[in-house]
């Protein structure tokens, strides 16, 4: 269900969806400033959302329990603040056995400056590149075989969240870009494999992992439904699949909530 939530001040809109954690949310504002920017909340802790155009997007974080509280504020000033109570949500667990490699120093050194890489990426916030009202699907059969937030047992070890959703599809599917967009990531990396992250603007990011071939390259500019790659099994994978995910301002997203937000 979609909800439009009237503001204080008549400038202000604000929307969301029924709120879980990797929920995406946005304000319409008619003015915008530079020191602007959502504040969304929680237990002591505190996530901000630059806003830089006339939409500002935020998201729930994954680990949002309770109440949550979004503000949007300009300079210290709060122009908007709402109490959202976060529905709770059962995550599965997610065993796989996978092929280890020996951590050597070279390759963790390697791991740490990809992470660097993604993390300075999908943090940057840039100018509206994408018209579409609505994310798209990155294939044209979506089969989930790994939801957003699973509790990952990789040979028998408890390691990360799965942040994002694997998609099942044959070898060699192609795959599609989720929004217009900009490539800014086309190339291998030890986790993801051959990997692509599309700038879509406004703080929002899609990526695509596991791919087994790259069809466009960094700095290109995409439309939505672009065929950008095929499905592989890159990087640390179990077979053929599509790993996608959608970050804003490098807050992981539940794709499957993106997909039924109604209007971007």
């Amino acid at each position: 269900m979609f909800f439009y939530l009237p503001a204080i001040a008549s400038n202000i809109k604000f929307y969301i969806p029924t709120a879980y954690p990797g929920s995406i949310g946005y304000f319409v504002l008619t003015n915008h400033s530079k020191n602007t920017k959502v504040v969304v909340a929680f237990k002591g802790k505190k996530y901000e959302f630059p806003v830089v155009s006339e939409k500002a997007y935020f998201a729930i974080p994954y680990g949002a329990k309770g109440t949550v509280a979004i503000s949007l504020k300009k300079g210290k000033k709060n122009l908007f603040l709402r109490l959202i109570p976060v529905k709770e949500k059962k995550y599965r667990i997610s065993r796989i056995w996978v092929k280890e490699r020996k951590l050597t120093k070279k390759l963790i050194e390697r791991i740490k400056k990809e992470n660097i890489i993604l993390r300075k990426t999908l943090t940057r916030v840039t100018s509206k590149k994408f018209r579409e009202n609505r994310f798209y699907s990155p294939l044209k059969k979506l089969t989930i075989t790994t939801p957003f937030g699973a509790k990952r047992i990789i040979n028998g070890k408890k390691r990360s969240i799965h942040w994002g959703i694997d998609l099942k599809a044959p070898l060699g599917t192609p795959v599609f870009a989720s929004l217009s967009g900009r490539v800014v990531l086309a190339r291998d990396f030890y986790y993801t494999g051959n990997t692509i992250i599309i700038d879509h603007g406004l703080g929002i990011y899609t990526l695509y992992a596991h791919l087994s071939k790259l069809l466009v390259k960094e700095g290109q500019i995409v439309r939505a439904g672009q065929k950008i790659g095929k499905v592989g099994s890159t990087g640390r994978s179990t077979g053929p699949h599509l790993h996608f995910g959608i970050y804003v301002n490098g807050i992981k997203v539940d794709p499957i909530l993106a997909f039924n937000l109604r209007s971007l």
